[in-house]
């Protein structure tokens, strides 16, 4: 049973940082972050895929990569704006971007942190950060039951087949970005450390600080326990920005999917590709 699994993937993590985010704010007064409930997680979603897919901005490079056989429009650009403001999104493309932070937010629930700062109206959120404190990591078990809520099967993999070859394109690329994120992962920060997994800020938000206020909370959590914060990014802007917060580049890696006429097509070089990000804590 499915409760079964939840519990023997709870004992198999390991001990480490606290896990009790809202003990972990209380200790940060003054920030204007909260933890986000599971009853916000449509209000969740949309941020999310407002933040990365390419809203009226730039969308997140490593995911564009990913996704770009489902996107139908230049890569690494956003998403065309039409008549009534909205923006034109392929229904498979905004499918796979859902299941996929679906899963996110389920995975975080069960091994890390899901943290947001609202938007004044109350209408939503205006920035989310999931987050993983040190000694803590994915398990077969929280991925298994993390999937299994998300809806067990991604577009991708239930669309692949005869004459879907986008989706069988977006798989090769998905298994690529994910073996290159797990190698770049383990080789860079092999010490214990906290993990920002993804940081999105809404498009209507950005340019007011609102990353920089999540970064800050967690470098001062890191700083308190003597380790680093760890990241992955995609593109020299991204680089440039984090580099101002105090990250440095560790080393980047190109994802060398679908090369050679294989399916996938080509490889994710943009920037470098995935590049290994790390912030030292603080002198004592």
């Amino acid at each position: 049973p499915i409760s079964q699994i939840e519990r023997r993937g709870k004992a198999r993590m390991g001990a480490g940082a606290s896990r009790n985010g809202h003990k972990l704010l209380e200790s940060v007064p003054g920030t204007g972050i909260v933890v986000v409930p599971p009853s916000d997680e449509e209000a969740a979603l949309t941020t999310m895929v407002r933040s990365f897919c390419g809203y009226g901005t730039e969308p997140e490079k490593g995911l564009d990569f990913l996704f770009w056989p489902l996107k139908g429009h230049e890569i690494f650009q956003p998403l065309p704006q039409q008549s009534d403001g909205t923006f034109h999104q392929d229904p498979d493309h905004l499918a796979s971007y859902r299941w996929l932070f679906r899963y996110c937010l389920y995975e975080m629930r069960k091994t890390g942190l899901v943290f947001g700062i609202k938007k004044e109206d109350g209408s939503g959120y205006a920035a989310l950060m999931l987050c993983r404190p040190p000694g803590y990591h994915e398990t077969t078990w929280s991925m298994l039951t993390s999937a299994y809520k998300a809806g067990l099967t991604p577009p991708w993999e239930a669309k692949k087949g005869p004459g879907n070859e986008k989706f069988e394109h977006t798989k090769a690329r998905m298994d690529g970005v994910m073996k290159t994120m797990t190698q770049c992962h383990k080789e860079c920060c092999p010490e214990k450390h906290w993990y920002i997994y993804m940081l999105q800020v809404d498009p209507s938000c950005q340019g007011k600080g609102l990353g920089k206020r999540l970064l800050n909370f967690v470098s001062t959590l890191a700083d308190r326990r003597g380790v680093p914060v760890y990241l992955e990014t995609v593109g020299d802007r991204n680089v440039k920005i984090y580099e101002k917060m105090g990250f440095n580049v560790v080393k980047s890696y190109t994802c060398m999917v679908g090369m050679d006429g294989k399916i996938g097509g080509p490889g994710l070089t943009e920037g470098g590709g995935m590049t290994a990000m790390k912030k030292p804590p603080a002198a004592k």
